[in-house]
Parts: C-alpha cells; sequence; structure tokens
C-alpha cells in the first residue's frame, strides 16, 4: 500500500499558531537539520517543547500530539527553506525568492546545500 503524501502549512519565524502543534527545522552545528516540536496552552492542556535530533520523529510526535490534544493541524517553521527534505512531505511555501532557486530536484546532498546556503549568507554579510 503507498504511504498517503502529508502536507504542512508554513508559518513564519516568530509567528505563533494558535490551534497547532508547530515543526521547527533549524541546523545544528554541523549543518544536520533538527527539529523542536511544540504547542500552545490551551483549555487542560499545557503548553510543551521537545528537541529532536531526528526530523521525521519530530513529525511523527507532532502528528500524536495533534491527535491527542485535538489539535486542528501541525504546522512548520524553517530557520530556511533549503533545509526542507521533501520526504518529509510537501510544504506551502513559495521558492520563487531563494537566490540561487529550487535546489530540491538537484544532486546536491544535505551538506552540499548546506555549504551553498552558507557561502551565500557569507557574502550577504561581507
Amino acid at each position: 500500500m503507498a504511504e498517503e503524501a502529508v502536507s504542512y502549512r508554513r508559518i513564519p519565524v516568530g509567528e505563533n499558531a494558535e490551534n497547532a502543534v508547530t515543526v521547527g527545522i533549524e541546523a545544528d552545528s554541523d549543518g544536520r537539520p533538527t527539529a523542536a516540536v511544540w504547542w500552545p496552552s490551551t483549555g487542560d492542556v499545557d503548553g510543551d517543547e521537545v528537541q529532536y535530533d531526528d526530523v521525521p520523529a519530530a513529525f511523527s510526535a507532532a502528528e500524536a500530539a495533534r491527535q491527542l490534544h485535538g489539535f486542528t493541524e501541525v504546522v512548520v517553521v524553517l530557520q530556511d527553506d533549503l533545509l526542507w527534505n521533501p520526504a518529509w512531505g510537501e510544504i506551502g511555501a513559495s521558492r520563487d525568492r531563494e537566490p540561487i532557486g529550487d535546489v530540491s530536484d538537484t544532486d546536491l546532498n544535505s551538506r552540499e546545500v548546506y555549504n551553498l546556503a552558507r557561502g551565500i549568507e557569507g557574502e550577504r554579510d561581507a
């Protein structure tokens, strides 16, 4: 049986999702994506936040928390667009503003994508 494609709504960094579990994805010091899962306090549900080294595990935990606590959706916050891995699902975000374009269909591995993004940021800061 084929797995059903999962789709997430992306929200900007700093935005609060009132009735959602949020998965925040950022790069660690080695450039690997890590995640945090959090949700707000609502009714009898206490807010919480948990860190994950494994992004798919974070999405599984977020979905479990969504179902357990009755939130309407799981949303995503990305430190950088280039961190998104299409294997995690679809994300409702535009990539047309990336300075180098969409690299998701290239042969670049995650380390190469990170180094490319880091180089661009370094040039911006120069």
